[in-house]
């Protein structure tokens, strides 16, 4: 049994990062799945035991337990050498008694699988914050909305990462209104939301700031990747059709992208101003408009 790894993505843009890095002992298959330990100076125990995974140096020996001695060099782990105390261990498919870790490669303890890898400290507040998401509704309300955005934005103002904001609403919503119930205009929304559940990420956030006004939070994504999204989601309303109680119907969605790569701005409620300020140059254009920064044909 390897593992598979199924921890949520955070897709870290591939643009160069001299942050330092920590290494850690990630849970890729278990009860404690996708919980996390970071690799210390000194010797300690990995173990399983009675359902639940640790990292412990003071406890009692569990079940299952490897003693790990990590070697680094100026910071860097070089390697993480493993020994068998109690139970069964594996790397892929093969029983160990000692082995030396590198990053990248995956121990198996009892029933447990974890990883060794090297991350970038603000990789492990993403995956925080999207645990964090996924124990709430698909779409946020506003004041959840703010929340994340608020964390997004002090990640990337503070490790000058990547952020950008799509912020968009219905076309023509004033005139729906007054064609259709309430329950037929939740209609609507559902499957608008339905078109961006399919087209967005897993790490990209999904929120309601009012009636007719969302947002989607697009953390480690530059501006040219905000576009290309927002294009592909203009371009899913033009061939979507709803149905409102047995009736076919059609609708677009006007969308504003801000980006941090284009503005430099002081805080999260400057950063969704802006976006609303383009939102409504884009509604003055017309249906199905997106506006944006940088002067490139949408």
């Amino acid at each position: 049994m390897h593992g598979r790894d199924r921890r949520i993505p955070v897709n870290i843009s591939e643009d160069k990062c001299n942050l330092p890095q920590s290494y850690y002992l990630f849970v890729i298959f278990g009860n404690e799945e996708n919980d996390f330990f970071k690799i210390p100076k000194e010797t300690f125990l990995i173990g399983s035991s009675l359902g639940c995974d640790f990292r412990l140096s003071d406890r009692k020996i569990p079940s299952f337990c490897v003693e790990a001695k990590p070697v680094f060099n100026n910071d860097i782990l070089v390697k993480l050498k493993i020994k068998l105390l109690k139970g069964k261990a594996y790397i892929g498919h093969k029983e160990i008694k000692k082995a030396e870790l590198k990053v990248g490669d995956v121990l198996r303890i009892g029933k447990t699988v974890f990883k060794l890898e090297k991350v970038y400290p603000f990789e492990i507040d993403y995956r925080n914050l999207v645990e964090q998401k996924l124990k709430k509704s698909y779409v946020l309300d506003k004041e959840d909305t703010l929340f994340f955005l608020e964390k997004f934005f002090k990640i990337a103002t503070e490790y000058h990462r990547p952020l950008s904001l799509i912020v968009f609403q219905v076309d023509y919503f004033n005139l729906i209104k007054q064609s259709f119930s309430e329950n037929e205009i939740e209609q609507i929304f559902r499957e608008a939301r339905r078109i961006y559940k399919k087209t967005i990420r897993k790490s990209d956030f999904l929120g309601r700031i009012e009636e007719n006004k969302f947002v989607i939070i697009l953390p480690e994504t530059h501006e040219i990747g905000a576009i290309s999204l927002a294009k592909r989601i203009r371009d899913r309303f033009k061939t979507a059709v709803f149905k409102v109680d047995g009736e076919v119907h059609t609708f677009s969605v006007s969308q504003s992208v801000v980006s941090l790569d284009c503005h430099r701005c002081k805080s999260y409620q400057e950063f969704l101003e802006l976006g609303e300020k383009l939102l409504s140059k884009a509604v003055e254009k017309g249906k199905a408009t997106i506006e944006f920064c940088r002067e490139v044909n949408a």
